[in-house]
């Protein structure tokens, strides 16, 4: 196990109490032996929220804030939604960190000097630098010829240099981090869409790899580089609308029929999906809200992966940026 999730896997239990009704509606009829410790309370307390983000971005032991470009997107993206300061000396932190996660060939590393560049570090490094109106604070034309460098044959990107094959994942972060960077104009735009076509089912939603069965991730980053490329149809996007409302994530299910506990970040890439394809209406919001703020945990304000465990920071993301997709927090503004 490493140290960043032992890190984030230390977290306050809740229990099934007061979680009962969403679960059912979200997830299994035949629940699982309930946790045991401190209950979720009442409605988000922003407020408190805010404090568990703040608290985070003070850590100065081994594992001293931010850990990883993607851990300080998740922060300072949800303090942004929650209306809260970015104060300059967290700013100037996490810029320089991100300066010192790019390596020689213009792509971001998971930490600093620590493994080859990979697509993944390099896209939320980009988001990050944008979310605070910094992208100039790195080396953009060496970002964007390390993503470049990624492009296949066949149309997809690599996660890094060294591998051989491009996967769906892989080419949806190396699209995202190129429309940051204003460099689209890299990619070759049919090869890469019959690429991430190449990855629809036959329900109308995308896998990870052609012939498995869809997911809400797969089927989130393959809309959204879809629609980066020009290519999302609204054939496409009618198949993926009546695939995921068709999900236990629609929040329309009234009686409970799954096996498995329902995810927050499964939650987020459908709500992500729809929103691409501009049919948010096929989902029931309330419901959905009230699945997402029952894994709210009122003793530090985080919010948990799945009912009946505790708070983790990229858990308390997801959460946050399934509000701010279903209108009920603003989209976090760069700057």
């Amino acid at each position: 196990m490493t140290r960043r999730v032992v890190m984030v896997s230390v977290a306050v239990a809740v229990v099934w109490a007061g979680l009962l009704g969403a679960v059912l509606r979200l997830g299994p009829p035949r629940l699982r032996d309930p946790a045991r410790g401190v209950a979720a309370g009442g409605a988000p307390d922003a407020a408190k929220t805010l404090g568990y983000l703040e608290q985070w971005a003070r850590r100065d032991r081994w594992d001293r804030f931010p850990e990883s470009p993607s851990f300080a997107f998740y922060n300072l993206y949800a303090t942004r939604a929650l209306g809260g300061a970015i104060s300059p000396e967290l700013r100037a932190q996490v810029i320089d960190y991100l300066r010192r996660c790019q390596a020689s060939d213009g792509g971001f590393t998971v930490a600093p000097a620590t493994g080859d560049s990979h697509v993944v570090p390099t896209l939320y490094a980009m988001r990050t630098l944008a979310l605070l109106g910094a992208l100039d604070a790195v080396d953009r034309p060496r970002a964007v010829a390390f993503l470049a460098s990624l492009a296949g044959k066949d149309g997809g990107f690599r996660g890094r240099v060294a591998e051989a094959d491009a996967s769906l994942g892989t080419t949806f972060h190396a699209l995202a981090a190129l429309e940051i960077l204003g460099a689209l104009d890299r990619v070759d735009r049919p090869r890469t869409a019959a690429f991430v076509s190449s990855h629809r089912a036959a329900e109308g939603g995308f896998s990870l790899r052609p012939g498995m069965i869809p997911s809400p991730a797969a089927t989130h980053m393959a809309v959204r580089s879809l629609k980066l490329v020009g290519a999302l149809d609204p054939e496409t996007a009618a198949g993926v609308a009546r695939h995921l409302a068709a999900s236990r994530y629609s929040g329309r299910f009234r009686e409970g029929k799954f096996t498995s506990l329902p995810e927050i970040e499964e939650e987020a890439y459908v709500l992500g999906a729809l929103a691409e394809v501009g049919r948010l209406d096929v989902v029931d919001g309330t419901e959905v809200e009230r699945f997402v703020t029952t894994l709210y945990v009122a003793e530090n304000g985080g919010f948990g992966p799945q009912p009946g465990l505790g708070t983790t920071p990229p858990s308390t993301y997801h959460a946050i940026a399934c509000l701010v997709a279903l209108g009920r927090l603003p989209v976090p503004t760069g700057g």
